[in-house]
């Protein structure tokens, strides 16, 4: 299968989320081809999944307190801040190595994540949990909180978070590396608990996260992490080939942003439940 790698710097929750929905419209389409996304976000940013209840998972007083932006995915999973990390998008077919259900695909895509934080001196943990769907829609209820199958941890801890949605026979899986900080300052923003509850929390998450630069004794940068990451994914999809771009193509611009202006910056998605 040939691939394209994505690099984009930090950009706003509306345009990360309408460029990835742009490409995987386009991959279904037969327009575009399989790609994998590396970006970040300016301002950091508190992402829901797709089926939760935003009044029940964000408190929007301390959002902006906090100067956080704020985005609905369209995949599933729950609440995720992005701040100054890596986060990665694979949206293709589900054929190939990517045929199979749910967590085959997760399988295949954490082998390679997982090799590329090897190549950063990180031998990261498979974990064997299985999320019922009850417990991913609980309120207050982070991603990084607990572990599906396949997702990746350090030493017990949290290091990658991820969430997939499927249609047409193709596939967006997003998910969040942390690079410089844990999940812990995410507890300020969760709605309906106490300056203790979330004080009790921001500890928890602390424990249960951890971030690539708190664990190498020299800290690698936002690109540095991505060349490595690069190399995972040709390492362990060693059939497969890869080319960098440096733009989307001008049609996925323009769908893009048609989702940006429609959708992603409209209460009518970001709040709709």
């Amino acid at each position: 299968m040939k691939w394209r790698f994505l690099i984009h710097e930090k950009l706003s929750p509306a345009e990360n989320m309408a460029i990835d929905e742009a490409i995987f419209n386009c991959i279904q389409d037969g327009w575009s081809i399989p790609t994998i996304r590396f970006y970040d976000w300016e301002p950091s940013t508190v992402s829901c999944g797709y089926n939760q209840e935003v009044a029940k998972e964000v408190d929007f007083v301390a959002l902006r307190k906090h100067n956080f932006g704020f985005v609905r995915r369209p995949t599933g999973g729950r609440v995720v801040l992005h701040d100054n990390e890596v986060t990665y998008a694979v949206i293709s077919p589900t054929i190939g190595r990517l045929s199979g259900n749910v967590t085959e695909s997760y399988s295949e895509i954490s082998k390679a994540l997982a090799k590329g934080l090897e190549f950063m001196g990180i031998d990261v943990d498979f974990e064997r949990g299985n999320l019922s769907s009850k417990h991913q829609r609980q309120a207050s209820n982070p991603c990084f909180t607990s572990s599906s199958m396949y997702e990746l941890s350090y030493q017990r801890k949290k290091i990658v978070g991820s969430a997939q949605v499927r249609k047409n026979n193709c596939l967006l899986q997003h998910g969040s590396i942390l690079l410089n900080y844990d999940q812990s300052k995410l507890a300020q923003i969760l709605p309906n608990l106490t300056d203790d509850q979330k004080e009790r929390l921001a500890i928890y998450l602390k424990r249960k996260t951890i971030a690539i630069n708190e664990i190498l004794n020299a800290p690698k940068s936002y690109n540095e992490t991505i060349k490595f990451l690069m190399s995972g994914f040709k390492e362990k999809w060693i059939m497969d080939n890869f080319e960098i771009h440096k733009n989307l193509e001008t049609y996925e611009l323009e769908i893009a942003e048609q989702l940006r202006l429609t959708k992603y910056l409209t209460d009518e998605w970001n709040q709709r439940k």
